[in-house]
């Protein structure tokens, strides 16, 4: 089968996995948890679980060890969507096809459900840990990756100085990928590594998955800015040409020289896997996807 089917049947497990984990529906109070699945229950391609279950395969363990983990980072990706669209951010009126949750719930509601959102991904980490014995400073490292991929030192820094060169109208080339590689990178990062280290992983396979994944998040956000220049929102399911005049690698670089960028990390992302022992067959599938997709 080709990568597309793959992802596809992948994301449909997803999909079951995610559900089974969120607070009912109609559960008390239930404003809060229908803008809590509704934020997380629409769509998406699900690529970093999807990640995490292919590092566990690549590490030889079995995927149901890591099934919350992997649902803690695609939770914690949905709350970063939420607030990304806030007024006060983006003030985009459209996420994978459907209306953002803020225009949904309002923006208190979208705020409080993206907060539920955060902290359910920190309970299901140590759940996961509880789940596969792993010892207190393996479920402490875990949290702590999760948590630096979140802060001022992850996502909220890169947004904050995303926002920062918003206001300023200029980028420097390094600035532009502190912004991508806390932003979109970050999360990426600890997607793959989350369960390996819950697991007891080899710290020089961790290290591959490091790599391999911060090149990977990196040609991600790369290939996101070419589809927000010349891509079409009916395919993409969001808005497009929201990014014109702010800091992206189009904008920086120029399309061509974006693109080249993006090749060459996905090389070196590939080359990465090289320290891993078992099958890595499936994230080298994901890094050409990614380099190569449409939406």
């Amino acid at each position: 089968m080709d990568i597309a089917t793959v992802l596809e049947q992948e994301r449909r497990h997803v999909e079951e996995e995610l559900e089974r984990h969120l607070p009912d529906e109609g559960e008390y109070p239930e404003r809060i948890h229908e803008a809590i699945r509704y934020s997380v229950l629409n769509g998406g391609k699900r690529l970093r679980p999807i990640i995490t279950f292919a590092a566990a395969r690549a590490f030889g363990h079995d995927r149901a060890k890591v099934v919350k983990s992997a649902c803690s980072v695609e939770y914690v990706h949905c709350c970063s969507l939420v607030l990304d669209d806030l007024p006060s951010m983006d003030d985009a009126m459209m996420r994978r096809g459907k209306p953002t949750t803020h225009k949904i719930f309002g923006v208190a509601t979208g705020i409080l459900s993206a907060d539920a959102l955060l902290m359910h991904a920190f309970k299901l980490v140590a759940d996961n840990g509880v789940d596969v014995g792993a010892d207190g400073p393996s479920v402490a490292k875990a949290i702590r990756d999760l948590a630096t991929a979140v802060g001022s030192y992850g996502m909220v820094g890169g947004q904050h100085v995303d926002l920062e060169i918003g206001v300023r109208g200029n980028v420097d080339t390094e600035t532009l990928e502190y912004i991508q590689t806390r932003k979109t990178g970050a999360l990426f990062v600890v997607a793959a590594t989350l369960g390996g280290t819950l697991l007891g992983v080899a710290p020089e396979e961790l290290e591959g998955l490091r790599q391999y994944a911060g090149d990977l998040g990196l040609a991600y956000q790369i290939v996101d800015d070419i589809l927000d220049a010349e891509g079409d929102a009916g395919e993409i399911g969001k808005d497009v040409g929201k990014d014109v005049g702010k800091a992206t690698s189009v904008t920086v670089h120029g399309i061509e020289a974006a693109r080249e960028k993006a090749a060459r990390l996905i090389s070196q992302a590939r080359e990465a896997l090289g320290v891993l022992d078992g099958d890595t067959t499936a994230l080298d599938d994901i890094a050409l996807y990614c380099l190569n997709r449409s939406h």
